[in-house]
């Protein structure tokens, strides 16, 4: 079954009564396919061969010396001969290209700002429009977009009430959900995603849905932002849990479980801290005035004994640029803050850079990115200050390269 789109508005909610920012983005329209096409049309640099001269590597743990790394192409290289272009890194440092695990972008826009950011690798959480997500995943020299489609949704509640998903792609209890896998899969999705809600999915249809997408070589992430959804993802082995509950600390015998059955966790620290401290307007964009035991306490207990526990934590950000109607959460620079957000929790910068960088690399199976090693692509910050020394110093960027082409336009310096 091939559709091209599947909804025209929103997706994804923060619990039975808590939206994802992306819920609210307006619906793309067939002139925003026609922009991104337009703008994959104009050339840009072909990758060369180059060394880049006198540059420290973060390795994930280490700065090293001084060193020469080679750019061949897309891809890191150890060759260095033929080398066309010699870059003096002046004892800068050098650290893979930031990996943002949960966001929501639209446009060849938001594509820009990641990249200015030296975010080149996204994983989008929603796609309204087949065609528009298809073009955004094809541009050379900027972010790498993978994306999921349809989520598996309840047929009624407060998740459905802003989905104008069709009723026939609605779960309903006791529903064989493996058409929806199949169905986004065939359309294109590289990972399934559940949205998980009070109202549904059910238990067994989300164990179901995980079962059968692994059994297609496939992974699931699933939306879980309260401490019942959370539960219900866990005992479904669901891949990786999205959010992390607000409303209740997890009980040890579930993060135990969590740990046994290797499942990792995007917490999306960002939009909790910023609707708690400086937006309290997206508190009330998403939650209205549900807010019973809800506290910003429980979002750092959590993800600090999720990283105590050993669970691999990714940064994601739910980030949505300037699309929603009155808030702003900015793309690329909010990845730079979650890494904050980390370190402020209790880890080391190195795991925070990590979380950033290989840590979602390998739970989302890219085994091309997220290192500097001779093989992988090159997606590469050059940073002016030592992000060991200070988490923040990965906002001062001197040059950013995606897939091997310098981006220009890279964003000033935000320390202090």
């Amino acid at each position: 079954m091939q559709f091209k789109l599947f909804v025209p508005a929103s997706l994804l909610l923060f619990g039975s009564t808590r939206a994802c920012l992306h819920d609210h983005i307006r619906a793309p329209q067939s002139r925003d396919v026609e922009d991104v096409l337009r703008k994959r049309d104009v050339p840009v640099p072909i990758p060369i061969k180059m060394a880049i001269q006198n540059v420290r590597v973060f390795d994930g743990y280490t700065i090293s010396k001084p060193q020469t790394v080679i750019i061949d192409g897309e891809y890191i290289s150890d060759g260095n001969d033929n080398v066309e272009q010699t870059i003096d890194a002046g004892n800068r440092i050098l650290i893979p290209g930031l990996i943002d695990a949960h966001t929501h972008v639209q446009s060849v826009e938001g594509l820009e700002n990641m990249t200015s950011y030296g975010v080149t690798t996204i994983f989008n959480m929603a796609c309204s429009s087949y065609d528009l997500c298809r073009s955004l995943k094809s541009n050379p020299g900027l972010a790498s977009l993978f994306t999921s489609m349809i989520p598996a949704l309840a047929p009624s509640g407060g998740n459905t009430k802003l989905n104008p998903v069709p009723p026939e792609l609605r779960l309903t209890p006791g529903e064989d959900p493996n058409f929806l896998v199949d169905y986004s899969f065939g359309n294109g999705s590289n990972y399934f995603k559940i949205v998980g809600a009070a109202d549904g999915p059910t238990q067994d249809q989300q164990n179901e849905i995980v079962k059968y997408a692994h059994s297609l070589g496939h992974f699931v992430v699933t939306h879980a932002p309260s401490v019942a959804p959370y539960t219900r993802a866990v005992l479904a082995r669901t891949d990786v849990l999205q959010h992390i509950p607000d409303d209740g600390l997890l009980p040890s015998s579930l993060i135990k479980l969590i740990k046994e059955y290797g499942l990792a966790a995007t917490p999306t620290v960002e939009i909790f801290r910023r609707a708690y401290t400086i937006q309290p307007e997206i508190g009330q964009f998403l939650r209205g005035n549900n807010t019973a035991n809800a506290s910003y306490e429980h979002v750092m207990k959590n993800v600090k004994r999720l990283h105590a526990a050993g669970v691999p934590i990714l940064a994601g950000t739910d980030s949505v640029g300037n699309t929603v109607p009155i808030i702003y959460f900015p793309f690329g620079e909010s990845l730079h803050q979650e890494m904050a957000n980390f370190v402020d929790f209790g880890m080391t910068p190195a795991e925070a850079l990590r979380a950033a960088t290989i840590v979602p690399a390998t739970v989302h199976r890219l085994n091309d990115r997220g290192a500097i090693r001779p093989g992988m692509r090159a997606d590469l910050i050059l940073l002016n200050s030592n992000p060991l020394v200070n988490i923040t110093n990965t906002r001062d960027i001197a040059r950013v390269w995606a897939g091997g082409v310098e981006y220009q336009n890279i964003a000033k310096p935000t320390l202090g």
